[in-house]
């Protein structure tokens, strides 16, 4: 991609040699490695698109590596013909053209690729291509053995920094989920309070291993508008499960009230420990999703209740850009981060940093995270990517004098590295 303002090269230019902080990663090792051209060609979200426009038994098919790659191309070739032109398509025309040297999807081109697989389980090449693509840190949400993370043994893939996965910890629903969470300190609870006492042992543990956010992505399964119940409805539910091994809550009429109160609690044990919140919005991964109840916009009485807690609010919210711009701009406590919404719709993003330069202060504002589990190839397209969006916005912004040039270049550098290096605490 390319912007047509006569500042793009210089400011493009820029935004290469800033180093990046990447927002939101889920590489728990270092990786991948391919065993199958299609594979390359289908990995990471481009596989939702790809099943998107052709079938469970397409995808299926496609995903067997048993078949020789001639057999399935007529059916990746179909898929990919309807379409090539998403953001998740151009992902993969990047790692085609970059690591292959392919500039075309083709039969012949993945069996010139057959030799060349990239094998990225050494760690050394792993980091080699963060290095390329100039990505300086990592938030890493990758639930890890939370044992490994209380004795400090835990390794991070190169460049990582935790981020403490919360949705396991408030959406318990049984007695053996609960005593699952606390067994890393090595004893059961009996009680609501006890439960709370570990959890907030266990996050001050991820914080002394160096973790610098919470994370949650329940949107994925429940509505985002988060109430605030009583402890008695709470403890009803927790002592209703706890008294019989055998019940488990039913959702989510039964579980909701504990829920929602644990969420809350963990709020207050984010403030506490001085810890921001990320928090999944918007567009989520896979097909066939609900996407009515991720909308940032049900999160309104949470920030409003928790305003000394720093909400890190995801995905550029897609397809809702107006309740993303309305909560940066209202509430001192959120940033608006773009991880991963780079590549769902480059061109929302571009329209949409337009707009947050012109709504909300820029200093708000995360504009990169990969959201991939391993795949440094892909990050490294992703950032590119990205750095092609904020370099487009920027520089439209330039041309209709809004802003100058250096001043274009202060917020992008902000965008890129400076606003999460100070959010995150990195000290990068």
């Amino acid at each position: 991609m390319r912007g047509t303002a006569r500042c793009y090269d210089e400011l493009r230019a820029h935004c290469e040699a800033v180093p990046v902080v990447d927002c939101h990663d889920h590489s728990g090792g270092c990786g991948p490695k391919y065993v199958d051209p299609i594979q390359v060609v289908i990995s990471g979200y481009f596989h939702s698109d790809v099943h998107s426009a052709s079938s469970d038994a397409d995808m299926e098919f496609l995903q067997n590596h048993e078949l020789p790659i001639e057999e399935r191309w007529p059916v990746l070739e179909r898929a990919w013909r309807r379409t090539c032109y998403t953001g998740y398509a151009q992902v993969t025309r990047r790692v085609l053209k970059e690591f292959y040297g392919e500039d075309t999807l083709t039969l012949g081109a993945l069996q010139r690729m057959r030799d060349k697989l990239l094998d990225l389980t050494d760690c050394a090449a792993f980091d080699a291509l963060l290095e390329k693509a100039r990505i300086a840190g990592r938030v890493l949400d990758i639930w890890p053995n939370v044992k490994k993370v209380l004795d400090g043994t835990l390794q991070l893939s190169p460049r990582g920094y935790l981020a403490i996965s919360l949705p396991s910890y408030h959406n318990v629903r049984s007695q053996a989920e609960v005593q699952q969470r606390v067994a890393p300190l090595g004893r059961t609870v009996t009680s609501l309070d006890e439960y709370l006492a570990a959890c907030r042992e266990i996050f001050a543990g991820h914080k002394a291993f160096g973790a610098v956010t919470f994370k949650d992505q329940s949107a994925y399964t429940r509505t985002l508008d988060y109430g605030n119940p009583t402890r008695a409805e709470a403890e009803a539910v927790f002592n209703w499960f706890m008294a019989d091994p055998r019940r488990s809550a039913a959702y989510p009429d039964q579980t909701q009230p504990l829920d929602d109160f644990l969420f809350q609690e963990f709020m207050r044990m984010a403030r506490d420990l001085d810890l921001p919140v990320q928090i999944h919005t918007g567009h989520m991964a896979g097909i066939r999703n609900d996407i009515v109840k991720t909308n940032a916009a049900g999160l309104t009485k949470l920030i409003e209740l928790h305003r000394d807690v720093r909400f890190d609010l995801f995905h550029a919210n897609w397809p809702y850009g107006g309740e993303f711009l309305f909560l940066g701009k209202n509430y001192p406590n959120v940033t608006l981060d773009f991880c991963w919404a780079n590549i769902i719709d480059p061109v929302y993003c571009q329209n949409l940093f337009k707009q947050v330069l012109s709504a909300v202060p820029h200093g708000k504002v995360h504009g990169y995270g990969s959201d991939f589990g391993g795949s440094a190839d892909r990050a490294w397209a992703h950032a590119s990517i990205a750095r092609d969006n904020i370099a487009i916005a920027l520089s439209d912004m330039v041309e209709m004098a809004y802003l100058d040039l250096n001043e274009a270049k202060e917020v992008a550098t902000a965008w890129l590295f400076g606003n999460a290096n100070s959010f995150f605490r990195l000290g990068l």
